[in-house]
């Protein structure tokens, strides 16, 4: 585990980042830590689509990808959503890199068992070298949520999923998921804490539903191999949930 920290953000992000987040950003990097950011952009995407005329489908909290849907989910993430954030960064004086899985290969994926998804897929392998290039020099790599199969294959893959294999690829020390809720709600209330042996009960209960099990089970396996903590609140500087394992592996 290293002093990297990996933070996943909304699509929405570019127009809506707070100075409270561009100063915890210098402020890690002031203290040494490596930032990497995972952009997402659902709900630009779908607006794009609905704009086409393209049906928007969505199975337990997965988008459902055709080729239609993928081209436009490649448009929109590489061509709107990434420039904005990188744009919203160096007007900060944050220097920062947008990447894509096409960039040397960057990220390598399967397309998901479940074929009513589509094109979607699932990270089996991070190329490190570049990202790590980049944040030794204190450039902040952009990333977008993307694969590439070996026969060189665009796949789609669930932002929250690939910040989670980017942060374990990493092996960092925190990952830090944003979303529009505080954290992990029971009861109305935001769980301080889950150790990663109670989730399936968490789900078997209905407490985690929706778009939040996808997650969570990505968090799950990014802290089980090796990344210090998952952090998921709607605040950079906010505590939110954090997630670990509670029990030492091996």
């Amino acid at each position: 585990m290293n002093e990297t920290v990996v933070v996943k953000i909304g699509g929405v992000a570019g127009s809506h980042l707070d100075e409270s987040f561009f100063k915890q950003i210098k402020t890690w990097q002031a203290n040494g830590k490596q930032v990497v950011l995972v952009h997402g952009g659902g709900a630009q995407i779908s607006k794009m689509m609905e704009a086409l005329g393209i049906p928007v489908e969505t199975k337990d909290g997965l988008r459902v990808t055709t080729k239609e849907t993928l081209a436009v989910t490649k448009m929109v993430l590489i061509g709107q959503v990434q420039p904005e954030i990188v744009t919203a960064l160096e007007k900060e004086a944050i220097t920062a890199v947008g990447l894509h899985a096409g960039d040397a290969g960057l990220m390598q994926a399967k397309q998901l068992a479940d074929g009513e998804l589509g094109f979607v897929g699932e990270i089996t392998h991070v190329k490190t070298k570049l990202i790590k290039g980049l944040i030794e020099q204190q450039i902040v790599p952009v990333i977008a949520p993307l694969g590439l199969t070996t026969t060189a294959e665009w796949l789609n893959v669930n932002a929250d999923v690939a910040a989670c294999a980017v942060a374990t690829a990493l092996q960092a020390e925190t990952l830090i998921l944003l979303t529009d809720v505080a954290g992990v709600l029971d009861a109305g209330e935001v769980m301080a804490h889950i150790d990663t042996a109670e989730l399936e009960g968490l789900f078997a209960k209905e407490i985690i539903t929706g778009g939040m099990i996808p997650k969570l089970e990505s968090a799950k396996h990014a802290v089980l191999q090796g990344v210090g903590q998952v952090v998921i609140t709607n605040e950079i500087t906010a505590q939110g949930t954090i997630i670990k394992d509670g029990v030492k592996i091996g």
